[in-house]
């Protein structure tokens, strides 16, 4: 679907969307990657016709944006099925033919268009159902032809990503760096307000620089994290072939180390936030069992952080399987993975049985078929589909990251230092301040994407 130049033809139907996710989809419009296409009623973008052939047969599909003085066109493609044949086939898979016609339209619009690839969003579930897509009478169609706008969202993103292109808004595009900047400021939401108080009390702050700068690597790390899992969605949604499997294991890989980079620049955070006194660097770290004579220090300065732990043992120990073997041994091995029964056909990652009994425990499912963690296993073999995996764990990690910096506490620093206090005031009352919060604002509410 990524691998060519050709403009994405989103095809609404329009009648069937009403989530979050849909309404955030419908405030775009057309422009030089996108266009949209309504199959229901819609007053915002162009309405696909169907031409009639007599009273009862559809002869061809009529798509007319002349009124568009930036992307005008007019196209018209023929329809190659006959309306009582939908009717027979919808009655035979139980479907509604209101809803089957959808997929026929799709598929017409896939074939006959040389200059751009379709897609269709949808919220209805027979549709969205990948078992109906096998079922003899439903069109054959391309993978991933029919998202749900939960998905839609983050496929035309990446779409444009791969285009080097970011959105963050209706026709709003900016860099790379910035794009990312605000995603980690909208997703770890307490990482702002630690990371102002640290840079304007650097000066009074014990340690100030080695605190900033560590703070710093944990902003990088999850950035870097989010840039993976763009990188391996690209991949996932461009095929199955030896070079998205490749592209997919690299990506895979360096996450894997970002992610319990993260537990560790946390406690490095935790160690210059309360001074403490250890010097056995290697076995600095968040694992209570693995590090205990690091962490029995850090519960002494809060014991809030010993509870917190203990509840998060499953997604801090998550990684550090893989992770070892990654960096000691070997990287993960992928392959082509068919599966006919369930209809799906993915690049996928062999994993160690540790790994996934780790992914069981937190994700509570026990992966006896694909499910939204992507684990799966087979005949006492264990796989993963690694894009629905990092997007699932890397959101848990995010819950884990706001809240432990709060557990820190680092408005201390404000309630003991007047000076710093009056800074974050007349910080937060410049300008420049508020812009920046007028831009998060606009891409938390209107940006596509993870």
């Amino acid at each position: 679907m990524y691998k060519d130049k050709k403009i994405l033809r989103i095809l609404l139907d329009s009648d069937s969307l009403k989530s979050k996710s849909a309404k955030i989809l419908l405030n775009y419009f057309d422009n030089d990657l996108f266009e949209f296409v309504s199959l229901g009623n819609s007053e915002k973008h162009t309405i696909a016709q169907l031409s009639l052939d007599g009273k009862k047969d559809t002869s061809g599909i009529i798509i007319d944006k002349l009124d568009n003085r930036l992307y005008g066109y007019k196209e018209s493609s023929a329809f190659g099925y006959r309306i009582p044949d939908i009717k027979e086939i919808a009655v035979s898979l139980d479907i509604k033919y209101s809803d089957l016609i959808l997929a026929f339209i799709l598929k017409t619009l896939s074939e006959n268009s040389t200059d751009r690839k379709a897609v269709l969003v949808t919220e209805r579930k027979k549709l969205l159902n990948r078992l109906n897509w096998i079922r003899g009478g439903f069109p054959r169609l391309p993978a991933h032809s029919i998202l749900r706008p939960d998905e839609a969202i983050i496929f035309v993103d990446l779409y444009c990503k791969n285009k080097n292109k970011f959105l963050i808004a209706p026709n709003y595009y900016v860099n790379r760096g910035l794009w990312y900047l605000y995603s980690l400021k909208t997703k770890v939401l307490s990482y702002q307000k630690v990371w102002s108080l640290i840079v304007f009390g650097e000066k009074n702050i014990p340690q100030g620089k080695d605190l900033m700068d560590i703070t710093a690597s944990l902003g990088d790390r999850i950035t870097d994290m989010l840039r993976a899992i763009d990188e391996i969605g690209i991949n996932y949604y461009s095929g199955v072939d030896n070079d998205t499997q490749d592209a997919i294991v690299y990506h895979f890989n360096y996450l894997i180390t970002l992610f319990t980079g993260v537990f560790d620049s946390l406690a490095w955070i935790s160690k210059y936030r309360y001074q403490i006194k250890f010097d056995q660097y290697e076995r600095i770290g968040l694992r209570k069992e693995r590090q205990k004579d690091f962490t029995k220090l850090l519960f002494e300065k809060n014991n809030k952080i010993k509870n917190f732990l203990s509840k998060n043992l499953f997604l801090i120990n998550l990684m550090y399987s893989p992770r070892d073997l990654i960096i000691h041994r070997a990287r993960l091995k992928a392959l082509r993975f068919d599966n006919r029964n369930d209809n799906f056909y993915f690049n996928m990652i062999r994993v160690p049985k540790e790994f996934f009994d780790q992914i069981v425990a937190l994700s509570k499912e026990k992966g006896n078929q694909l499910g939204e963690w992507g684990h799966y296993k087979l005949e006492g073999e264990c796989f993963l589909e690694p894009y629905r995996f990092v997007k699932k764990a890397t959101l848990k990690l995010i819950g884990f990251v706001n809240e432990y910096l709060n557990l820190l506490d680092f408005d201390e620093y404000a309630r003991t230092m007047p000076a710093l206090k009056k800074k974050l005031e007349e910080n937060g009352a410049s300008n420049s301040h508020k812009d920046f919060l007028k831009q998060l604002e606009i891409f938390d509410k209107l940006k596509i994407g993870y």
